[in-house]
């Protein structure tokens, strides 16, 4: 299965927080699938975060942003019945055109008129593979990257799992072995640490202060932080280890005795996101 979503809003893809559908375009044009999946059964929409979803505009909507057609994966999906509505958060791999999608609609088992009408389809099978190669990818964007040393893993793993749960966009080096099997790693974290945040977030400790991976990633996460005039780096301390390049003066949370979920709990204030 797949999503297929599209709107007549011109800003509806555009948000990096929830995005929403009116829950009586829910299913429309779907394929048998989906039987099962109802608004009414929350536990049932938590299928449609392990398939890929696309978003899309109606073909009245002009460019920009009408022609960019979105991909990636939802989460955190949720009914409103007060609103009549269904939000969710969506996390984007990459892009490609409504052009090249619409020469395709008949192997999305996309009706004539489905580019003309807001509405969210759950079609059968796989998006087809001559549309996947035509998908420009895009790096991830997390919300928070998570830079420590691992004699303090069994701390940040709790945190990573908290905020997991709560649908935050977090990088965890754990969770993404696959995507690390192979890559020159010094590269790769630079461009985590460096370009990738919104936050970075440093569990600081005597550990920390000696490896020389995490003095990797720090120096890139510090080089970000230079760049921008907002904070960016959030140090969260075991102890009261010096680290260089770090001022003293840089606000911190102390964890020495702070339970997992208590930062947790920050971090999604930090974000700006309701506990």
């Amino acid at each position: 299965m797949f999503n297929l979503l599209v709107s007549l809003d011109p800003a509806a893809w555009e948000s990096s927080e929830r995005m929403t559908m009116d829950s009586s375009r829910f299913r429309e044009y779907s394929g048998d699938e989906c039987e099962g999946i109802s608004v009414a059964v929350a536990e049932s929409l938590k299928v449609l975060e392990s398939i890929q979803s696309i978003l899309m505009y109606e073909e009245e909507v002009a460019d920009p942003p009408g022609e960019t057609v979105r991909v990636g994966q939802m989460r955190d999906i949720r009914a409103h019945s007060e609103t009549r509505s269904v939000s969710f958060r969506f996390r984007e791999s990459g892009r490609l055109t409504r052009t090249a999608l619409l020469k395709q609609a008949h192997r999305l088992q996309m009706t004539k008129w489905e580019s003309t009408r807001t509405h969210w389809a759950i079609k059968d099978g796989d998006v087809p593979q001559e549309l996947v190669t035509q998908v420009a990818p895009l790096p991830l964007q997390y919300d928070i990257v998570l830079s420590f040393a691992g004699e303090d893993r069994e701390y940040v793993e709790a945190v990573a799992t908290f905020l997991d749960d709560r649908a935050v966009s977090c990088f965890y080096d754990k969770n993404e072995q696959a995507t690390l099997w192979g890559k020159d790693l010094a590269e790769h974290f630079d461009l985590i640490y460096r370009k990738l945040g919104r936050y970075c977030v440093m569990f600081i400790s005597d550990h920390y202060a000696r490896k020389m991976w995490t003095t990797h990633e720090r120096r890139s996460a510090l080089a970000r932080a230079m760049d921008q005039a907002s904070e960016y780096v959030l140090p969260a301390r075991f102890d009261d280890s010096e680290i260089p390049g770090l001022r003293p003066t840089v606000g911190y949370v102390d964890i020495k005795e702070m339970p997992a979920d208590d930062l947790g709990r920050l971090i999604l204030q930090k974000l700006g996101r309701h506990l």
